[in-house]
């Protein structure tokens, strides 16, 4: 018995669901370790680079796995089972790092988190909204990446007073346990792969501008095995590596900030406004992509941003703190492009059909850079003794970025494709 399909706004559901199971599983715990480095540093009598070793782990690892998962995602079809595992599994290991004395258990703990941030951190929310969008795809995609920003922006001073006032070890059991409650039964409640799952048409999909019926969404996709032997495939590499070493500057504005002789507000001031900027950015550049239907001139506004960015920071940005705030946030719409840009590109060469596993191994980059470039930058600050190497270097970053987008989408696009199976 064939299943008539509907419109419905589900869609839009499977976005807010990743408040849940991104945001606050990802955001919350992920995202917020850097408030715990100094509280376990002074009780263990360890420095702030022993207790965030296990972070250079983590990206590593994750790098490893994001093609496992990958392989996951497109075989099977419960994402919602996938997904509320990876969420308990997060919140166990979170709550049983409420117990750690030793530097091996948070070294194990980076290698843990990878694992599941190789299932969590990249892949899930493009791979969805794919799926459930065909308009507004953009802004779909920038809503929920922002979710892994808004909720640190909301929750960092409400952790950082519970850490003061009740010791990091309760914060962390506490954070933990209400997070396996809340998360897991929404998600496996309410994720679904795709817009057949429940009877419904993908956001767009069914109509045209005169409200008469269109063809399906194309699901149509280029092999796994033709894309990553393509030259689109190594150029799409190499991009993701480029955006997420431009974005790991964010990681040193509060030092950067302190540099040029800011006072506490004003630093509290800059690290909130590069978020800010990210968040935003977000927007910003699913906007761009929904109006054009182009994912080169996103890709390339994206870079301009951070372009701007960089060259205000360089030239004007020790001119006042206006003018620095001006800078870091032009260069947080840029950065921004980190969780977006990359997926529109890899959709835009690739297609749909097997968008999942390929993006999956194009995040090997991005995790192995982040890494890899966090270093980079500390040995730049250590030898010249400022950030202005640090941002020159983000600059030839962005251009290579510029340079590989166009490249990676008009290559790709001349692949042969495969039709998406009945």
């Amino acid at each position: 018995m064939e299943t008539t399909l509907r419109k419905s706004n589900y869609p839009w559901v499977i976005v807010i669901t990743a408040f849940f199971w991104s945001g606050l599983i990802f955001g919350l715990m992920g995202n917020t370790v850097g408030l715990y480095y100094a509280p376990v540093a002074a009780e263990m009598g360890w420095t702030t680079t022993q207790v965030s070793f296990f972070m250079t782990i983590y990206p590593l690892v994750a790098g490893l796995f994001s093609p496992v998962a990958g392989r996951l995602y497109n075989k099977y079809g419960k994402t919602n089972i996938i997904l509320a595992a990876i969420g308990v599994l997060w919140c166990v290991t979170y709550i049983w790092s409420s117990t750690f004395n030793h530097l091996w258990q948070w070294n194990l703990y980076g290698v843990i988190t990878g694992i599941l941030g190789g299932f969590l951190m990249y892949i899930p929310i493009p791979l969805l909204i794919n799926n459930w969008f065909t308009k507004s795809k953009g802004i779909a995609l920038g809503f929920a990446a922002a979710f892994v920003n808004i909720i640190p922006a909301f929750c960092n001073p409400i952790v950082t007073a519970q850490i003061a006032a009740h010791g990091w070890r309760p914060v962390r059991l506490a954070v933990g346990i209400g997070l396996v409650i809340v998360v897991t039964p929404i998600t496996l409640i309410f994720v679904r792969k795709f817009p057949s799952d429940k009877n419904t048409f993908a956001w767009g999909e069914g109509e045209s501008a005169g409200g008469a019926a269109v063809v399906a969404a194309d699901m149509s996709g280029v092999s796994t095995k033709n894309a990553t032997k393509s030259p689109a495939f190594w150029l799409a590499l190499l991009a993701a590596a480029c955006i997420v070493s431009c974005a790991t500057i964010n990681q040193r504005i509060a030092q950067l900030a302190t540099a040029r002789g800011f006072d506490a507000v004003a630093i509290g001031m800059a690290s909130s406004i590069i978020m800010v900027g990210g968040i935003v950015g977000k927007f910003i550049l699913g906007f761009i992509r929904d109006k054009t239907n182009n994912a080169i001139v996103t890709g390339l506004t994206c870079a301009g941003l951070g372009l701007v960015g960089c060259l205000l920071f360089l030239f004007v940005g020790t001119s006042g703190v206006a003018i620095f705030y001006i800078s870091i946030l032009i260069y947080g719409f840029g950065y921004a492009g980190l969780t977006v840009v990359p997926p529109m590109v890899v959709e835009a060469a690739f297609g749909k059909k097997n968008f999942g596993q390929i993006y999956a191994n194009v995040s090997i980059a991005t995790c192995v850079a982040s890494s890899a470039t966090s270093y980079a930058y500390a040995a730049i600050i250590d030898r010249t003794g400022g950030y202005e190497g640090c941002f020159i270097l983000a600059m030839v970053f962005y251009a290579i970025f510029a340079i590989c987008v166009p490249l990676i989408v008009k290559i790709g696009q001349k692949l042969p494709r495969e039709e998406a199976q009945a």
